[in-house]
């Protein structure tokens, strides 16, 4: 008899079909068998916790687990619902890795989640088009200058690292995945960092070549709330997106421009070496030496790597004016 189980299982999550065969690699026996006493509207129909472990005959200990691990997700209120299979594969990604399946599996799976993110915000890519603002109700991601990142984290109540998912997931790059600085834990699985060791995070990855961009907010109580980000064009889910909807300006959201004062260069090359977006063209071999760099202004999204490290500070960033793209 054709065991009908990890089809429920996929409906119930709402995984990708694709994901049938590999159902067991992200979810254990007891978690399927729990989540099987369910139908796919207890996502829609938050319980409460003792409910809950009435009905599944669990322990508060296994229950914690299961919040860990992404298999439940809780509500302002701490009702429980069951977690879709996003959230069970982003704790996946993170903390758990892809050793278990094949390697087409893993990029058909990051499609997946790349594509789940693009639906997730063309709308809100659009109204940027539109008004180029962005939605002040929105936690939505923008560029942010160095020094914009080191005032940021002195602003924030409590700083918790987390490795970074986008890095975890697609997996394009050698840049370190603890990278990701959160304003709250509420998922539990990151660990508070101190103000000093979190802007030593930040120095580092911009020191390697990572983008500082911030997807920020306050909360009802003027908490500080959302994360920094050090991102990599490669595997950044903004960045892709962008790609994909040529919204280079405007995802994560450009402030400022580079202006590069070519009286005041070294030509030393360090700004094309350091920029991810092809904006300076570099030619070592160029016998002249004030011929050797060239600046396009056109790809610059203003993510300031070039001028931070220009020895002769002949690269500002200026911002630009907030208008319609």
């Amino acid at each position: 008899m054709k065991d009908n189980k990890p089809k429920r299982l996929c409906e119930i999550v709402d995984a990708p079909k694709f994901m049938l065969p590999w159902l067991d690699r992200f979810y254990e026996p007891l978690e399927i068998r729990i989540l099987e006493k369910f139908t796919r509207s207890f996502r829609d129909e938050p319980t409460d916790a003792d409910r809950f472990l009435t009905i599944a005959g669990l322990l508060p200990d296994q229950l914690e687990r299961f919040f860990l691990r992404g298999i439940l997700s809780k509500d302002h209120d701490g009702r429980l619902s069951c977690a879709d299979f996003h959230t069970r594969y982003d704790i996946w990604a993170l903390f758990e890795g892809f050793k278990d399946i094949p390697h087409d599996i893993r990029d058909r799976l990051n499609q997946w989640e790349l594509n789940h993110y693009i639906c997730g915000h063309k709308k809100d890519v659009e109204q940027i088009r539109q008004t180029g603002l962005l939605d002040p109700s929105r936690i939505l991601p923008r560029y942010l200058q160095l020094k914009e990142a080191i005032k940021v984290l002195d602003e924030a109540a409590h700083i918790y690292l987390w490795p970074c998912n986008c890095r975890s997931m697609i997996q394009a790059c050698k840049s370190s995945v603890y990278t990701c600085l959160r304003f709250d834990n509420s998922q539990g699985q990151g660990f508070e960092v101190s103000r000093e060791k979190a802007k030593e995070i930040v120095l580092t990855a911009n020191k390697n070549g990572l983008m500082q961009s911030g997807e920020l907010g306050w909360n009802k109580a003027g908490k500080l709330v959302g994360a920094i980000c050090n991102c990599c064009p490669d595997c950044c889910f903004p960045h892709l997106l962008a790609k994909e909807l040529k919204a280079e300006k405007i995802w994560p959201k450009s402030l400022a421009v580079a202006d590069w004062r070519k009286g005041e260069c070294s030509f030393c090359g360090l700004c094309a070496k350091r920029c991810p977006f092809g904006a300076f063209e570099y030619d070592k071999k160029n016998k002249e030496k004030n011929a050797r760099m060239r600046f396009n202004k056109e790809p610059c999204r203003g993510c300031g790597l070039c001028a931070v490290t220009c020895p002769k500070k002949a690269i500002e960033l200026k911002k630009i004016k907030e208008i319609s793209c």
